[in-house]
């Protein structure tokens, strides 16, 4: 019986592992968000520190200004400070993995007029073109062929709306 046991401890730590706040969740970013500045920079300050603490690490780029940096919620929370104090600051880069989030909508959001931005940031970051998802047609036996759509590889190339 103490298998039994061990088995209800193991479950039991899981469990309290995924009732954990900061556990890890599906995020579905919205397509549309009506806070995106009409006017989207392309120029962006990868290695800048935050401009109000000189924290090095989590910073974002708010997009309604262009050359803000300021620190995540997550180190001292300057971004979040400045779309308090500008209402209409809502959106803004993450320099740590490229999303765009919205303050207002309170979600992360994937729109085509982000994309020379997140295009920028990705080179600035990474000193390389991002992968391009492709569409791979596979036979199968019958001859009848099925797309699927893959990181890199060959195949026709579509846009990768990020």
């Amino acid at each position: 019986m103490t298998d039994t046991n061990d088995d209800i401890k193991l479950a039991q730590a899981l469990q309290e592992q995924f009732d954990r706040p900061d556990f890890g969740f599906a995020v579905e970013p919205i397509t549309t968000c009506p806070h995106i500045p009409n006017s989207i920079a392309t120029q962006v300050f990868i290695d800048t520190p935050c401009q109000s603490c000189n924290e090095p690490k989590e910073n974002w780029q708010c997009l309604t200004c262009d050359h803000t940096v300021l620190c995540s919620r997550y180190r001292n929370g300057h971004m979040l400070d400045h779309f308090e104090k500008n209402k209409d600051h809502a959106v803004c880069l993450s320099y740590s993995d490229l999303s765009v989030w919205c303050f207002v909508c309170e979600n992360y959001i994937v729109n085509e007029a982000l994309d020379n931005l997140k295009h920028a940031a990705y080179m600035a970051k990474f000193g390389e073109e991002p992968p391009q998802a492709s569409t791979l047609v596979v036979q199968d036996n019958q001859g009848a062929g099925s797309s699927s759509c893959a990181a890199g590889g060959s195949g026709s190339s579509s846009s990768n709306k990020q």
